[in-house]
């Protein structure tokens, strides 16, 4: 294997040459002494380790033959070996089943718990969740003993143990149990999978562990396309930064701290930022030196807890970062090289392990035993608190009662019995939990306390859980719950409990009465099986004629006629076709409608019934229509049903003849406006059937259409008489005179023509059509009443077509439509008519039309009872045929008992119906006989186990209902532990069924280190995202205040700060406050729990340093703060998921989303308000402001997310290539951007050498050459000013954008010397106010006095040639 050259440090380089003399062998690399010989076991962290201090000691080739070497050891032995799994290998642990049998006991003695009402719903889940993870836990050890002890060559072991394949997890699930499962909501499901793979799963086993599994397949495919974007935006975000420079000369840093003592591999590959002391004085790290690993060891033994380095946050260097703040290349762990594009290097570094990263957000119920320390008793002994302690009740999440401290104390276990025993000292500190009481006598080993370490106040979130009822009853409050009723913002009032309580039902049959019910039975009463408890009956709303429909399903349908129209003079006439049956309604006078609907449909009101076949008011062809004055219709939305006739009167017709053909222009057998017989053949196989002149329509040669217009064709070549008329045609009355030789006793329709013969007239005959003013009616026709629902028949003329329409066709059409329709009145709206056949009393054979509204009423049948009804009996109260009145009852359905017992009616609300009454069984009650006095008393309620009398205990929880001397009366119970401030969906003496929801539990739990995860975590922080909810930052340091409201729940907050001046916070609902009255904080601190805001935190920080700091100095110092919180927040997410990124990577990102500034008030520079702008510009354009005294640019800093970063850069090139390219190249182009081709990007799209490794050199000298004879002059700044670095501060030579009045002079790019000596030689004192740097003009672009130079000054430096005239 050849080693690539590597053209790193020089020290690398001087290894290589040195490797080439010994080519022959490769024993010289190796040290004199060979290394200690070890004989261990290698696993997967040793082998690492071996690869590393290999790669350290002896390079690239080395390495990568002892590599090669140990694979080849590998695949040998285990070739030899035949390592494989066999279902032999997998071997269940025997310690399983008594592990699970332990849990389920556990189990089952909370749930126990949970049945006598000793612990909340949410805690019986808490506990059960707890217990399973704690069981897993356990077997996933009795699995490793069992291997290491009885099989440590197994071959499952081996590969999961070496790191070759698999990892504990995996064989827990093959041979411990699956454990819990997730649903795809992210929650677990409190039912863990007890078998292993090896035992197999059951069904449901099966079903309940492929519920999370499709989410983390689906989870796998997205996190590939969302981590390769990613990857995208962060290598845009970075893709200039290259290292440029030796060293920037910074004197800031970052500092590190140690945590436990111990640094890790944070310092390695860093420089130190100043000299580093041992706590004697003596130098261990001096300043600027590469921090390696065994210098990290040094630090640590000398108990050095924080030290500061370079970091590429605080690096000085222009758009780049240099050598010595950067530090080594992890490449190959030397100084990193001039021209190395780190921004790429640490894009992919955080982009790549994305795909590791899970999506899922994990919602684990139950408190981490991790952070918390269990003390318990050493020695058996008393109890002591001591008098400094404060203590209150509490609570635990599993239902314990418990003490929390709420101060600092020390707690003692006094020895008792034995002399030689030392007291037990505790040190307990605030928010610990105790489980013993002051002055208890406890035995060793008992849990004594919890201690929290660190912080007590968590970041917490409500959250809910429905309490759900099993057992049908009476809702009966214990007195302690105190409900009371709170009316949120809204109005909406609730009830909710305010302390810690029990919530009884106590058992009973509930029924639910249907609606309009009401008992019949009145409360205390005892009923027997098939007692009527209640009816409800059902009644007509108008009245009429009952017809009994047969009984279709579970209802029978009781249909009353209300409104009835027999259409008496019509005879009803049947005909059959081949598309079905028609029918048609025939007067007395022959007139002859078609019915549009067929008899037993439904119509609805307004509809059309039927249409007058009229045969007058058809004609023979297609034609043109027009109204005669006189004759209107009404203005219609849509022409679909034709227009209403309003008046009648005359519509004249013109025919016309049209055939659309749509053929090729080879089969006409005419010409166009050729005159022609009927009869005769136009195109092929198409007569025309009237005589008339022909048109012809073409296109692209193929005939369209062929019209055919009947009349005389009189030839006129007289213009005066043509020019009346036109093409389109004219009506001509009767007697009116038209052309010599024609007389006209008719009107006509008279067109202008021109054929082949020459040009004429056209007369046209007209077909006049008489329309009447209302259409003939049958006589019945319409029904009214006092009451109820009333229908009329109407009939409307309709014409199909409007005035000066043409109807191109061959057939007739119909000009005049004459509709019958229906119309109800005061019906409701689901009331529908009904069609009907009715036989003629006179004439048997003849058939007529009835029209009928129906009310209809569906009757229950009956019904057998189940666990939420009581059997019910429904009874019919009237008779076929029989005529009701509005408001008859028409059945009544009654409710009967199912079991005897006792009748007991809830409280009655006024106005509000009873919904169910409960009847109290034998089987809901229990007998317990006594022989001594009891010692309970009616109305207590007891649960399992409670005493009742001296040696008799309760075997059953609930009510004592009577108490004598021999027995004692108990009904029975289930009692629902309720937390406070839970809500409660039922009230006290309520009756609930089975699965109906008591109460709403609330609860806090501890929020799991931020919901959301992994990869959207990681975007969330670099997109810079505001989150949802976000918490409540302090502003400005002070002290904490903090107010109750006038209601409970409504607390003030304000901080008092250092001006006496008063913030007041405003909280959202469901916020918890985080700090404590009297409280000091600083700007930037959490005051509420909740997701921080970076943008928010950012400009508490700035607002509280610019109070204290300089402006440049509260930038640098907030930007610095937030810079450290966001790599420690991207390093936790990665840190969770197992992968390790180096902080520099992060940190180069990071400087580029903080690096620029928004300008707030320009003062005297060239900047703009609201511009974006790098920070170091603004930093040297105010450094010469404050040279000449100009005002400086205010501003405040910036946080932009990767994206935006990406958008916002100097190079538009860059940027257009990313996102949004239209926009950015627009404004590019009219703001007259330029591209100083800086990043590698650019370069590439413009298909130059990059600026990069061997492309750097070049690089540097192009801009040099750029520079031409100023090569100071190398920083162009977009903000106005051309800045020469390393000068005096004295002199600065600024060349202006601004336009300058004409007047005035403008100083060209002098040297150093020239104008030291034009100064002394002119007598201007260089300490005065500067000149050189350009004045500023007005609005008016004019100067004041004091801004002009001295003419004597300016008149020297002419003389010198070094000012031009303007």
């Amino acid at each position: 294997m050849t080693s690539s050259k590597p053209k790193k440090s020089s020290r690398v380089r001087k290894t290589t040459k040195n490797s080439k003399k010994n080519h022959n062998t490769m024993m010289p690399l190796l040290p004199k002494t060979p290394p200690s010989f070890k004989n261990k076991v290698v696993d997967k962290k040793a082998l690492k380790n071996l690869v590393s201090w290999a790669y350290k000691t002896h390079g690239t080739a080395v390495t990568a033959a002892m590599a090669d070497n140990l694979k080849d050891l590998g695949f040998k032995y285990a070739t030899q070996a035949a390592v494989s799994i066999s279902v032999n290998d997998l071997k269940v642990p025997e310690a399983k089943q008594d592990l699970i049998g332990q849990a389920e006991a556990q189990i089952t003695a909370t749930e126990e718990c949970y049945r006598l009402g000793e612990i909340t719903e949410v805690e019986r889940h808490t506990k059960v969740i707890d217990t399973w993870t704690e069981t897993n836990e356990r077997l996933v050890d009795a699995v490793k003993n069992n291997f290491n002890q009885n099989d440590p060559l197994n071959s499952v072991w081996m590969m999961a143990n070496s790191g070759a394949r698999g990892n504990m997890s995996q064989v827990r699930q093959l041979v411990g149990m699956r454990g819990l499962m997730a649903n795809p909501q992210g929650e677990i499901i409190d039912l863990p999978i007890r078998t292993n793979f090896r035992e197999g799963l059951t069904v449901t086993e099966y079903v309940i562990s492929s519920y999370g599994a499709r989410k983390g397949l689906v989870d796998t495919a997205l996190r590939t396309a969302d981590s390769g974007y990613l990857t995208r935006r962060l290598v845009d975000v970075a893709q200039d930064v290259i290292v440029r420079e030796e060293d920037c000369g910074t004197e800031r840093s970052i500092v590190i701290n140690s945590e436990d003592g111990k640094f890790g591999s944070r310092l390695i590959g860093r420089l130190s930022a100043e000299d580093i002391l041992d706590s004697e004085g003596n130098l261990i790290v001096p300043k600027n030196t590469a921090i390696d690993p065994s210098l990290s060891k040094t630090l640590e033994t000398s108990l050095i807890s924080k030290v500061n380095i370079r970091s590429p946050l605080t690096c000085e260097a222009n758009r780049s970062v240099c050598r010595k703040c950067y530090g080594w290349a992890l490449a190959h762990n030397h100084l990193v090289d001039l021209g190395e594009a780190v921004g790429i290097i640490a894009a992919q570094s955080i982009g790549e392990p994305g795909t590791q990263l899970t999506m899922r957000t994990f919602h684990t119920g139950g408190v981490s035993t991790a952070e918390s320390g269990v003390v318990r008793s050493k020695i058996k002994g008393k109890v002591e608190f001591g008098s400094k302690a404060k203590i209150r009740g509490y609570r635990t999440p599993h239902g314990v009662e418990a003490k929390q401290a709420e101060v600092d104390f020390l707690l003692k276990i006094i020895p008792t019995g034995s002399i030689t025993n030392k007291a037990q000292k505790i040190e307990v500190t605030s928010g610990s939990l105790l489980f013993v009481e002051d002055g208890q006598d406890i035995d060793s080993d008992i849990t004594v306390a919890q201690i929290t370490s660190g912080a007590v106040k968590k970041s917490v979130e409500k959250a809910t859980k429905d309490v759900i009822c099993d057992l049908a009853g009476e809702v009966r409050y214990d007195k302690v719950i105190q409900p009371k009723e709170v009316t949120d913002r809204q109005g909406n009032i609730t009830l909710k409990a305010q302390r810690l309580g029990r919530l009884w039902v106590l058992a009973g049959d509930v029924y639910n009465l249907p609606p309009n019910a009401k008992p019949v039975v009145s409360t205390e009463t005892k009923v027997e099986q098939g007692t009527v408890l209640a009816e409800a009956s059902q009644s007509s709303e108008f009245g009429g004629e009952v017809r009994l429909r047969e009984s279709v399903g579970d209802s029978r349908e009781v249909q009353i006629v209300t409104t009835s129209m027999l259409l008496s003079n019509f005879k009803l006439i049947e005909e059959s076709t081949h598309s079905g049956e028609l029918f048609h309604l025939e007067s007395n006078d022959g007139t002859i409608y078609r019915l549009n609907t067929s008899p037993g449909s439904k119509i609805s009101s307004g509809e059309v019934i039927a249409d007058l076949a009229d045969e007058r008011f058809r004609t023979k062809t297609g034609g043109l229509v027009k109204y005669a004055p006189g004759l209107s219709v009404k203005k219609a939305r849509s022409s679909k049903n034709g227009f209403e006739v309003s008046q009648g009167g005359t519509l004249l017709w013109i025919p016309q003849e049209t055939h659309e053909i749509n053929k090729d222009i080879s089969l006409l057998m005419t010409e166009d406006m050729e005159w022609i017989e009927a009869g005769t053949e136009v195109v092929k196989d198409i007569f025309s059937q009237t005589s008339g002149i022909v048109t012809v329509t073409q296109k692209n040669d193929i005939l369209r259409e062929i019209t055919v217009r009947n009349g005389s064709f009189h030839e006129c070549e007289d213009e005066e008489i043509l020019s009346r008329f036109t093409e389109e045609g004219k009506l001509v009355n009767p007697g009116e005179k038209i052309i010599d030789g024609v007389d006209n006793d008719e009107i006509l329709f008279v067109q202008k023509l021109e054929t082949s013969k020459g040009k004429g007239l056209l007369l046209r005959t007209v077909e006049e059509y008489t329309i009447p003013n209302e259409a003939e009616l049958p006589e019945l026709s319409h029904v009214k009443q006092e009451k109820g629902p009333s229908l009329a028949l109407k009939a409307i003329q309709r014409l199909s077509y409007k005035d000066g329409e043409l109807i191109k066709s061959v057939e007739g059409v119909e000009l005049l439509k004459t509709n019958l329709s229906i119309e109800s009145f005061d019906a409701t709206p689901q009331m529908t008519i009904d069609v009907e056949t009715i036989q003629d009393k006179s004439d048997k054979s003849i058939n007529r039309l009835n029209l009928v509204i129906l009310e209809s009423i569906l009757v229950r049948r009956d019904t057998i009872s189940d666990s939420s009804h009581g059997s019910t009996h429904t009874e019919l109260q009237i008779n076929n045929n029989q005529l009701v009145k509005a408001g008859d009852v028409i059945a009544t359905t009654q409710i009967l008992c199912k079991e005897r017992g006792v009748l007991q009616l809830p409280d009655s609300v006024e106005g509000e119906p009873i919904r169910r009454l409960i009847v109290e069984r034998n089987e809901d009650k229990i007998k317990i006989n006594i022989k001594d006095k009891a010692v309970v008393k009616t109305g207590d309620r007891v649960v399992d186990g409670d005493l009742i009398s001296k040696g008799v205990k309760s075997t059953s929880c609930g009510e004592i209902e009577e108490v004598s001397s021999e027995y004692v009366i108990l009904r029975i119970g289930r009692p629902y532990m309720v937390s406070p401030d839970s809500v409660l969906h039922v009230k006290d003496g309520d009756l609930v069924l089975r699965g109906d929801g008591l109460a709403l539990l609330v609860f806090e739990r501890q929020k799991t280190g931020d919901i959301v995860q992994g990869l959207p975590r990681i975007e969330e922080l670099l997109e810079a995202r505001r989150p949802r909810d976000s918490s409540i930052l302090c502003k400005k340091s002070g002290v904490v205040q903090i107010k109750e409201g006038t209601d409970e729940e409504s607390v003030s907050l304000s901080v008092i700060e250092r001006d006496d001046s008063i913030s007041e916070y405003q909280l959202l609902m469901g916020q918890n406050i985080m700090v404590s009255d009297g409280q000091q904080v600083t700007g930037g601190e959490l005051l509420t729990d909740g997701p921080i805001n970076p943008h928010d935190l950012l400009d508490c920080l700035f607002t509280d340093l610019k109070d204290q700091k300089p402006l440049m100095e509260a930038a640098q110092e907030s930007i610095s703060k937030l810079q450290r919180k966001m790599v420690n927040e991207v390093q936790n997410v990665y840190k969770s998921q197992g992968v390790a990124i180096s902080d520099k990577h992060i940190e180069v990102i990071v400087r580029q989303m903080t690096s620029k500034v928004r300008i707030e008030d320009a003062g005297d520079t060239t900047l703009l308000p609201g511009e974006l702008i790098e920070l170091r510009q603004v930093e040297d354009t105010n450094q010469a402001m404050s040279i000449t005294g100009g005002a400086p640019a205010e501003f405040t800093p910036v946080l932009l997310g990767i994206t935006k970063a990406s958008l916002n850069t100097d190079s538009f090139i860059s940027a257009a290539s990313f996102q949004e390219t239209t926009r950015v190249l627009t404004e590019a182009a009219i703001e007259g951007k330029s591209d100083w081709l800086r990043g590698l990007k650019e370069n590439v799209i413009i298909g130059r050498l990059i600026p990069a490794g061997t492309g750097f050199s070049g690089f540097v000298e192009e801009l040099a050459s750029e520079a031409g004879p100023h090569p100071d002059i190398l920083a162009e700044e977009s903000g106005g000013y051309r800045r020469t670095q390393n000068l005096r501060p004295d002199y600065t030579v600024d060349m202006p954008q601004t336009p300058i009045v004409s007047s005035t002079a403008i100083l060209d790019d002098p040297s150093d010397e020239d104008l030291e000596t034009t100064r002394n030689r002119h007598g201007i004192d260089p300490t005065s106010s500067n000149f050189a740097a350009f004045a500023r003009p007005n609005a008016e672009n004019q100067f004041s006095e004091d801004q002009l130079p001295d003419p004597a000054a300016l008149e020297g430096l002419q003389e010198e040639g070094l000012l031009s005239d303007g």
